[in-house]
């Protein structure tokens, strides 16, 4: 079972925070605890930052 947050989280991307919802969004596991990790097209070209919100790991 997922919480609100989890939910919210699943739409939008960790680095910008824009809906990602029907855009070519890529879908990963943290590569340190596994958690789903969203991020939009543009952040992935662009190679911005992201911190995982459960264990703190960044990544470009």
């Amino acid at each position: 079972m997922s919480s609100k947050s989890e939910e919210r989280r699943e739409h939008t991307c960790i680095s910008c925070g824009i809906n990602i919802s029907g855009t070519s969004a890529a879908r990963f596991d943290c590569p340190e605890c596994g958690t789903l990790i969203y991020r939009c097209s543009k952040c992935r070209k662009q190679s911005n930052l992201y911190e995982c919100p459960d264990c703190g790991f960044t990544g470009p």
